[in-house]
């Protein structure tokens, strides 16, 4: 019904009581007829999500790597697995110091530990002599180099081996970290190249320490 012939029924029957009770009763169900029904609330937003972010090892100094190559390892011991390698004059920043092992970062972010015979640390001040005949603080050298044995093999490739010398400057035993050359023989040749060497070992303190020397032999 449209509004104008609402309003004239509502006039025809102004004087029926009944009637105007029953056309408000009709208005009003159609007011609450074409209402549209009311919008449902949006959704609540989701709560922001929480990251947290590791907290950094503090930087206690620098160091800087004084022998050709080094391994940072996952744990200061020869146990632990071979992270990277860096190379001579590589600069470290360093997170944890120790007397044999100590615990840097690199540039790229990696962490690790390396011996600390084999790194110089910035600003480690020289430890005069407490007793005569004792050396100042110096680093590892060869006393006898390795020579390069003579093989017949046909392959081609590098074989690394570390080895682990004692204060003595000796040799005491090698582990082989990799060959590409794949013939085991070349592999046994570059260890025994190795344990037929003899080094002059790092000084700390006026006192000799054991190291670990990375040998790298081209075929």
């Amino acid at each position: 019904m449209s509004s104008a012939t609402a309003f004239t029924a509502l006039a025809a029957c102004a004087k029926r009581p009944s009637c105007l009770i029953a056309h408000a009763s009709f208005l009003f169900w159609a007011a609450c007829a074409s209402a549209p029904p009311a919008p449902a609330p949006p959704p609540p937003a989701p709560a922001p999500a929480v990251v947290s972010k590791p907290v950094e090892e503090p930087v206690i100094g620098a160091a800087r790597v004084v022998t050709n190559t080094l391994n940072v390892r996952s744990a200061p011991s020869l146990d632990g697995e071979i992270v990277t390698q860096i190379k001579k004059n590589d600069r470290l920043a360093i997170l944890q110091s120790g007397d044999d092992w100590i615990r840097i970062r690199l540039a790229d972010g990696t962490a690790g530990w390396v011996s600390r015979p084999l790194v110089a640390v910035d600003g480690a001040k020289v430890i005069k002599p407490r007793k005569a005949g004792c050396p100042v603080d110096s680093d590892f050298h060869f006393a006898k180099s390795p020579v390069p044995a003579f093989s017949d093999s046909s392959r081609h490739g590098l074989v690394v081996v570390e080895a682990y010398v004692n204060t003595k400057g000796d040799v005491v035993s090698t582990k082989l970290v990799s060959n590409s050359t794949g013939d085991e023989s070349l592999a046994l040749l570059a260890q025994r190249e190795m344990k037929e060497s003899k080094f002059v070992a790092p000084v700390r303190n006026c006192v000799a320490r054991e190291f670990i020397f990375t040998y790298r032999r081209s075929f």
